[in-house]
């Protein structure tokens, strides 16, 4: 059995890096007809990218839509963010998309500054003594992305609520790119190591310490230490560096990660291609990719020609596998405890914003914490039996699945609860008689929770039915609106598929579906 620990923090990077779609029907954001005005700006990252570092994140491809707080009160130096073209109206920015690599740019250069100032309460590089988790850099990294999303808008004069896919993909890639610098640097290093040209090295944000180190002789983590060391050192006072480096980092990113996967699946959001590089530097730090990707395509079919043979043979002979358990009921069983837990409103463990004191960071913290010790406890159990008695257990893929799905749908319970009371509400099942409503629907009848939260935080403590139903509709949305589509845009699959087959009502089951955005 893996470790539940290991397993949580490898999915919440994943979920921030979001995925493909979220509630759109009525014409604007699902957040935009929600109260804006606890956090600024909404961004709300939909960024269909196909996953990073895949053994790293896990393979759920759940999306996570974040609502960052700004970055106050965090003592960090600010450099001016590359400006795009500037928008005199929201409809023009909708007629002329500006480009999304400026202001991508600036703040991924912007978070090589921070990192390099180690400033408290900012970490973006993982301490040497394994004391911090991986998701511990998403939530400066959300702070850095939503304070340059808004700057950026501001600036360009554009309509954050008539043009959100722009804001959404702009502070999607930052997301995607700040918490993985070090593993993006690496990379960057290894294709490096042949240049020989000085002044290459600078244009791709390399400098010449950092090579020297890379390259010194000694263990593997003594030379990352130094170059990070080296790295660090000079992104302090080279602006230009820090912009170079933040290149190539970007280019490597979209040309091998957000790229391949969504062509594959015919999905084109804003500026998916790397046009900031020259032709030399496109030939050191991406050519040499491609060379191998083709290379390794040739070699697969080859291996595939020559081994169809001997695969056909082993799945005649491979022993049935018995039928693995659903991930549905765990899933549910943590959402229906996680519904009792917000209802207490602990301001230690908060799984809401309490109030206006209250920032998103700590929701984030809290729910991720709770996912973890569930899944830890659960973990601990000795197994779950089949027909035969032979005793089942998670498989890693499996519990990052599930720990996906416990943090996807929580962070957006709001945005999930809002909705569903919505689609009831103007739907034929709204005539339904009102003491059936909780455990049929799971919602309080008469819209009452939408104007009383205490009245919904009690019926869920002392009702346990009404929890399960709601706990259930609350993830079949999520399955249906947001995983679903995350995956499908990102070409992955997750254990079990993503249907929520525990829905029987085939009336409600439609409500659910994804609604097409209407302009």
């Amino acid at each position: 059995m893996p470790c539940a620990r290991s397993i949580v923090v490898r999915f919440l990077l994943l979920l921030l890096v979001g995925g493909c779609g979220a509630f759109s029907g009525g014409g604007a954001s699902l957040a935009a007809r929600r109260d804006t005005s606890r956090r600024g700006v909404p961004i709300h990252v939909r960024h269909p990218s196909p996953t990073l570092l895949g053994d790293f994140l896990g393979r759920n491809a759940a999306p996570l839509t974040l609502r960052w707080s700004s970055p106050t009160d965090s003592g960090v130096q600010t450099e001016p963010a590359a400006k795009a073209e500037p928008s005199s109206s929201a409809s023009s920015a909708s007629a002329h998309p500006p480009d999304l690599h400026p202001p991508t740019l600036g703040a991924i250069a912007h978070a090589l500054l921070v990192r390099a100032q180690n400033v408290p309460g900012m970490p973006l590089r993982l301490a040497a003594d394994g004391s911090m988790e991986p998701w511990e850099l998403a939530l400066p990294a959300g702070k850095i992305a939503q304070s340059a999303a808004e700057e950026w808008a501001k600036e360009n004069g554009i309509n954050p609520v008539e043009n959100d896919e722009l804001l959404q993909v702009m502070a999607g890639r930052v997301m995607a790119v700040v918490p993985r610098m070090e593993e993006l640097e690496e990379e960057l290093l290894k294709r490096c190591d042949s240049c020989g040209d000085i002044d290459m090295l600078g244009r791709l944000g390399v400098p010449e310490e950092e090579m020297k180190a890379w390259q010194s002789d000694g263990d593997r983590d003594k030379r990352i230490s130094d170059a990070a060391a080296a790295i660090d050192a000079a992104c302090l006072f080279d602006e230009r560096l820090r912009y170079n480096r933040a290149r190539s980092l970007l280019a490597m990113f979209l040309h091998e990660i957000e790229g391949p996967g969504l062509r594959r699946n015919g999905v084109t959001i804003p500026c998916m291609d790397v046009d900031f590089l020259s032709k030399e530097e496109w030939d050191v730090l991406l050519e040499t990719e491609d060379k191998d990707a083709k290379g390794e395509a040739a070699s697969d079919t080859v291996a595939i020609d020559n081994s169809a043979k001997e695969a056909i043979g082993e799945a005649e002979n491979r022993p049935e596998e018995s039928p693995r358990p659903s991930l549905h009921p765990i899933t549910i069983d943590a959402i229906e405890e996680a519904f009792r837990l917000r209802a207490q409103n602990s301001t230690t463990s908060p799984l809401r914003l309490i109030d206006a004191q209250s920032e998103w960071f700590e929701v984030q913290y809290s729910i991720v914490k709770f996912a973890d010790r569930f899944l830890e406890q659960y973990s601990k159990a000795s197994g779950k039996s089949n027909n035969d008695g032979e005793d089942i257990r998670w498989t890693e893929e499996e519990l990052q699945t599930v720990g996906g799905r416990i943090v996807g749908t929580l962070m957006r319970l709001d945005d999930l609860e809002w909705e569903w009371n919505h689609r009831i509400c103007s739907s034929s099942l709204a005539e339904l008689a009102p003491d059936s409503w909780k455990t049929t629907l799971g919602l309080l009848p008469d819209n009452v929770e939408q104007r009383c939260v205490r009245t919904l935080d009690e019926a869920l403590l002392d009702e346990s039915e009404f929890a399960r139903a709601r706990a259930e509709r609350m993830l079949a949305l999520f399955l249906l609106n947001i995983e679903s589509p995350g995956l499908k845009a990102a070409g992955e699959k997750v254990p079990g598929g993503s249907h929520p087959d525990f829905i029987e009502d085939a009336l409600q089951l439609e409500l659910m579906m994804p609604r097409p955005k209407t302009e």
